[in-house]
């Protein structure tokens, strides 16, 4: 499968590392809903830290809907919410995942929403001052992606 995306174009990102991570960094927020298939940043956290290892954890309840209406599979329509993490501007490993779905295709419009959670994680190459940035983007323009609340957890050293 990994070789099949790296034939399609898609950016594969892998990353290994290890060690101390003890301080936690975290926030938490409300609703958020775009129709938007770029990237879009929801949440950022800025912090000191050394070199080091860092986790990134971002988990929500919310619902994907298909309102642009592409693509199509036996009638019904298939929309997903993608998220990544930047730290210092720099994509974080695995890279930009889907985050919620609406389920398998569907041939309504109704919000279902889910609870997921994803993780990326990093090597932090420098000390000094982080800015870690959560972004958020429909996998086809015009649908609407809804987060109802979310949390973003950040371990580093």
């Amino acid at each position: 499968m990994l070789a099949g995306a790296a034939a399609a174009g898609l950016a594969v990102a892998s990353s290994s590392g290890g060690g101390t991570a003890a301080q936690v960094e975290f926030k938490t927020g409300g609703a958020v809903s775009t129709p938007s298939g770029t990237f879009l940043t929801i949440v950022s956290d800025s912090f000191t830290a050394g070199p080091g290892p860092i986790v990134v954890r971002f988990s929500a309840v919310g619902s994907e809907q298909d309102w642009n209406r592409s693509p199509a599979f036996v009638g019904l329509h298939y929309a997903a919410m993608r998220v990544r993490v930047l730290l210092n501007g720099a994509g974080m490993a695995p890279g930009a995942s889907t985050l919620i779905d609406n389920r398998g295709v569907r041939a309504d419009r109704t919000p279902r929403p889910i609870a997921a959670g994803y993780e990326w994680a990093g090597t932090i190459a420098s000390g000094g001052t982080q800015v870690v940035r959560v972004q958020l983007a429909n996998l086809h323009t015009f649908d609407m992606a809804t987060l109802d609340h979310w949390t973003l957890v950040i371990q580093h050293n």
